[in-house]
């Protein structure tokens, strides 16, 4: 594209010829031409704006965004300009994000990504654009107001675009690992369970790093009730409403996450299930804060101590019933395993009669 003006009209960029505007390398993305013809008036507007203040300025151009938070790792710009120095207005840069039709996209985490980048981005739709430029007063119009689709590093935080509570609050996701085996995943994975994220990871041993929202996992659609035995939780009534009340989205995966109660068994579910309760310490209102549980379903027990903070709880499983001379209340970890054979590793649900433990 190259710059005219004359003829009583602003200055403005145009194709040379027909053919040129064909072999345009943005046309060739394979993108619709309106998107084309709009990315490229984006590159001659702020080209033209910014001019010498520019390190480069080009369509189509792919940002590493794997430190912003997202599942994403890279970022595609429809325009990007890219400031010498950084700007104290925009940041590193200027991006124009151009939406025709179905070549949306998810505006907010977008939108987050760059500005976690250093860059600020305008939303335009094809109709902003002329037939053959950009008045640059549009873009300046979208960060004038706080209504408009632009958003500048200046005037706003990245962590508004993301819907996670916790991202909001300390700019991290809180992480919790799900138990693969549980729902019938080959592997571990975790999930954000702070409200309302349903983001979640998967560690690629290969590549060495977290594969977010990955193919491997398949979402569970189970009732709650599945769990009713083998979560402790210090309600004994009306079990799901506290949850869904808690989680609200992907209940049943956040209810998994980080429970130390949660183990192998040899079980129908192939997890431990508990029934009988015995009370080993109670507070002054009566209720029970260290309890003994045994498994329907093999000799293990556990003992689950909630005094204390949530993060301060003490589960610690045994093999079945525990020694009489342990003093349960004051006990914080396991007692030291024996060297028996029954703790040889592979012999999950072998029963070692010196000590009362299984393999963990």
């Amino acid at each position: 594209m190259y710059p005219r003006d004359g003829d009583g009209r602003a200055r403005h960029f145009y194709h040379p010829s027909t053919d040129a505007r064909t072999s345009c390398s943005i046309a060739a993305t394979g993108e619709s031409d309106t998107h084309a013809r709009c990315v490229a008036l984006a590159v001659a507007a702020l080209t033209e704006q910014f001019g010498d203040q520019a390190a480069q300025c080009a369509p189509e151009v792919t940002l590493d965004v794997s430190d912003s938070g997202s599942e994403h790792s890279t970022r595609r710009a429809d325009a990007l300009l890219e400031f010498k120095t950084p700007n104290a207005f925009f940041g590193n840069g200027v991006i124009i994000e151009v939406q025709h039709r179905h070549h949306e996209k998810d505006i907010r985490t977008t939108t987050h990504d760059y500005l976690t980048a250093g860059y600020s981005v305008a939303w335009l739709s094809s109709q902003d654009f002329g037939t053959e430029q950009l008045d640059y007063s549009i873009v300046n119009d979208a960060f004038a107001s706080k209504d408009a689709p632009g958003y500048s590093v200046r005037d706003y935080s990245a962590r508004r675009f993301i819907e996670c509570e916790s991202y909001q609050y300390s700019g991290e996701h809180t992480w919790g690992t799900v138990p693969g085996y549980v729902l019938t995943c080959e592997e571990d994975y975790e999930i954000c369970t702070s409200r309302p994220c349903t983001l979640r990871r998967q560690y690629d041993e290969n590549a060495g790093e977290y594969v977010y929202n990955p193919e491997s996992i398949t979402t569970p659609d189970l009732p709650l009730r599945v769990l009713q035995n083998t979560l402790v939780v210090e309600y004994t009534s009306d079990f799901e409403e506290p949850l869904t009340q808690r989680y609200h989205d992907a209940v049943l995966e956040k209810a998994l996450a980080d429970r130390p109660e949660i183990d192998r068994c040899r079980g129908p579910k192939g997890f431990h299930e508990w029934e009988s309760t015995e009370a080993v310490w109670t507070n002054f209102d009566d209720q029970p804060k260290i309890e003994l549980r045994e498994c329907q379903h093999c000799p293990v027990r556990l003992l689950t101590n909630l005094r204390g903070y949530a993060d301060e709880r003490t589960d610690i499983f045994f093999g079945g019933p525990p020694d009489p001379d342990l003093n349960l209340v004051t006990l914080e970890e396991k007692p030291e395993r024996c060297q028996h054979r029954s703790h040889k590793e592979g012999a999950w649900f072998e029963y070692c009669p010196d000590c009362g433990e299984t393999n963990p």
